[in-house]
């Protein structure tokens, strides 16, 4: 059975890719398995930086809502929720698709350009430049597609 990979953070253009990604799949009678990472925060802020780790309990809150959003947008679908451990988001999204044997990857992009993606660089370019496998890239406030066979 195919797989399609499709990355979420809980925000709306993380639920618009969610929305693509369960029309494709429904069009294709595919397996959907839905990704969520947590980054390393400390990488984010600096070497010297100091980020407490959520609570034990902020992280069940969270990984919940995030749970609720992906079963309203994806019935009978699944999320994994990964740690990024000391990986990049972009090589624990390929690692993720590749043990999930994923035929496909979609994912949300917020299309910066310029300064915003030389300062804050892009996961989804990262991850459709090295992955083995086609990644629809979902542009914010792009309307889902309604996929026909």
């Amino acid at each position: 059975m195919t797989t399609i990979l499709v990355t979420t953070d809980g925000s709306d253009l993380g639920q618009q890719a969610l929305a693509h990604a369960h029309n494709l799949a429904q069009a294709l009678g595919a397996r959907l398995t839905a990704l969520t990472v947590h980054p390393d925060p400390a990488p984010l802020v600096g070497e010297f930086a100091y980020v407490p780790a959520p609570t034990p309990e902020e992280d069940r809150a969270a990984e919940e809502e995030l749970r609720a959003g992906v079963e309203r947008q994806l019935p009978g679908g699944t999320l994994r929720v990964e740690r990024a451990g000391g990986r990049t988001i972009p090589r624990v999204i390929l690692d993720v698709a590749a043990q999930e044997q994923a035929s496909m990857i979609v994912m949300s992009t917020h299309g910066r350009s310029g300064l915003g993606r030389a300062l804050l660089g892009s996961v989804a370019e990262a991850v459709a430049h090295h992955s083995p496998v086609p990644v629809l890239l979902i542009r914010a406030g792009q309307v889902p597609t309604t996929w026909t066979r």
